[in-house]
């Protein structure tokens, strides 16, 4: 049933007339009494509270946006460090200017499948090429394969197509670091020796034995071993990062990647 345009003309009067006598009211209660007087204070400054309360709230929310651009820059600088650091222990020697990061934020990611991929936000307008490593604020990531100005699309660690050179520490043994499809938190190092010192416990990092990641880069904890093949030992590990919480990553750049790699086609 529709309301007469009189009708509602009429309700928007008594809502205005209801607003300018409940505000009449107000007013002379609060000049004919003190307690009343201190009542209507004291609830208009809970307003005045409540309301700056939200607009902090509001202006805080408005701000993560750049808040988090600031720490991504701060922590791209120290990822940079500690790669160098881990890599050669030495932080002042020459080789610190072998590496170097650039900062990325994660578009797209997939876990459920086989060949696992995810894309950055980053191209080769920001210095990212193919075969670069990625890794994140907890370890390995994965490997650049396509690249476009803007965008790069990078194949994932959980990929059972993926291998990367692995190595145990503390007994420095060293193997070949595949996902086994299974879980999104677990890994296996295969292809070490028999006689290999690996223990539960012990920690699997990047051997630095190629020109995709540096060395002891983490990956995960050993969590048990076996005998395969009758000669060779084989890791289960537990992975560091956690595929479903990427958000930011690093593309770590090695200025001198391609001319090693001129070297090793020549071979």
């Amino acid at each position: 049933m529709r309301l007469s345009r009189n009708s509602w003309f009429n309700g928007i009067v008594v809502t205005l007339l209801f607003v300018a006598l409940q505000g009449v009211s107000i007013f002379l209660i609060a000049h004919s009494s003190v307690v009343q007087q201190a009542g209507i204070v004291r609830l208009i400054n809970s307003g005045h509270h409540f309301l700056w309360k939200r607009q902090q709230s509001i202006d805080y929310y408005f701000q993560l946006n750049s808040i988090n651009k600031a720490l991504v820059e701060d922590n791209i600088e120290l990822r940079t460090q500690l790669i160098r650091y881990q890599t050669t222990m030495m932080p002042n020697t020459s080789i610190d200017s072998i590496y170097s990061c650039i900062g990325a934020e994660v578009v797209f990611n997939t876990t459920a499948h086989a060949q696992n991929y995810l894309i950055i936000n980053r191209g080769s307008n920001h210095g990212v090429q193919p075969d670069m490593g990625v890794i994140g604020d907890h370890g390995v990531v994965g490997i650049v394969h396509v690249v476009h100005p803007n965008y790069s699309r990078v194949i994932s660690l959980l990929n059972t197509k993926v291998r990367i050179n692995a190595r145990v520490e503390p007994g420095q043994a060293t193997g070949s670091l595949s996902w086994d499809g299974k879980s999104i938190r677990s890994a296996l190092i295969s292809d070490m020796p028999q006689h290999s010192h690996v223990a539960v416990g012990d920690t699997a990092v990047t051997s630095g034995l190629s020109q995709i990641f540096p060395a002891r880069i983490p990956l995960g904890v050993v969590t048990a071993t076996d005998i395969t093949r009758g000669t060779f030992l084989e890791a289960q590990i537990t992975l560091f990062q956690n595929f479903n919480t990427l958000r930011y990553v690093y593309v770590v750049r090695n200025a001198y990647a391609q001319e090693i790699n001129n070297l090793l086609v020549d071979l």
